[in-house]
């Protein structure tokens, strides 16, 4: 799942890509946000590691449901084309 965080200050946001629900995700920026001034709220990212960013700093955080991403050109599938009449071509001239 994709989350972006956006930062008080910071002109772009922080995209995240973790395996962590949507309900652990909003559970844990809830209970980072209790604790107060000093707290840190902590993301796992999907390729290892941790996100941390300090919770008072936080303006606002996005995500959704797991999404497919598609990347490159998979899906297309590539067919030789059919020329049933060209009036351009040396081939056709006269055929019309």
């Amino acid at each position: 799942m994709e989350v972006k965080i956006g930062i008080h200050s910071v002109p772009r946001e922080l995209v995240v890509e973790t395996d962590t629900p949507a309900e652990e995700v909003e559970r844990l920026l809830s209970a980072a946000l209790e604790k107060g001034e000093h707290a840190v709220f902590a993301l796992s990212v999907a390729k290892g590691g941790r996100v941390l960013v300090p919770a008072d700093k936080i303006a606002y955080v996005e995500f959704g449901g797991p999404e497919a991403r598609r990347v490159g050109f998979g899906n297309i599938v590539l067919r030789p084309a059919r020329v049933t009449s060209c009036l351009l071509c040396p081939a056709f001239i006269g055929r019309a």
